[in-house]
């Protein structure tokens, strides 16, 4: 990874493509299905956002559509709290 200079918001953007796809073992029971989800995580401090686009591939049918996701950084948004272990060391 290299930092090319980019200037906000483009310095946060990271591309991402999914590829999620299943195959059928039980006596050739089927083609492969599954979808191809190109699209974008924005990822700030505290949180990440990500858009991405749910595009079917093979023989699976049906329509395109939209995955939208929100991560929230527990442990950075809260550090001295839930940033420790729950059991053993550091109680």
């Amino acid at each position: 990874m290299k930092d090319v200079g980019l200037s906000e918001p483009f310095s946060n953007m990271i591309p991402v493509l999914e590829l999620a796809l299943e195959k059928p073992i039980d006596r050739g029971a089927g083609p492969w299905r599954g979808t191809l989800n190109p699209g974008l995580l924005v990822a700030g401090r505290h949180m990440q956002f990500g858009l991405e686009a749910v595009v079917p591939v093979g023989k699976s049918g049906g329509k395109v559509g939209v995955l939208a996701q929100l991560h929230f950084f527990l442990d950075d948004l809260f550090p001295t709290g839930l940033g420790q272990p729950l059991f053993g060391r550091g109680r």
